[in-house]
């Protein structure tokens, strides 16, 4: 699904930091400065007319979506695991970062 670049660094803050099978950590929601400039820097690489994607069922909210909450849901794409993907494509690369956890 697609998703905005606000949703994308969000999903990328809850790979690197944050449990699927466990809930979120409350580091998420508190600002960490090289974090949030270590992500900004990955998804500002890409060219212009840069999209992004992924499977966290909250996508499906638009451009209001709220992806670190506690209650969200995704549409896995491994059938045994909890698995959360963004996915950044530009007209000359691609990124996927993927999460996965046992069920």
């Amino acid at each position: 699904m697609p998703v905005a670049r606000r949703g994308a660094e969000d999903l990328l803050k809850l790979i690197l930091s944050g449990s699927l099978f466990h809930g979120l950590d409350a580091q998420l929601i508190a600002s960490d400065l090289v974090l949030a400039r270590s992500i900004q820097e990955v998804l500002d690489s890409f060219g212009p007319g840069v999209e992004y994607f992924t499977n966290h069922g909250h996508a499906e909210d638009g451009e209001e979506a709220q992806f670190l909450v506690t209650g969200f849901h995704f549409n896995s794409l491994a059938v045994t695991l909890y698995d959360i993907c963004p996915i950044s494509v530009d007209s000359d690369r691609i990124l996927v970062a993927w999460r996965f956890e046992d069920a």
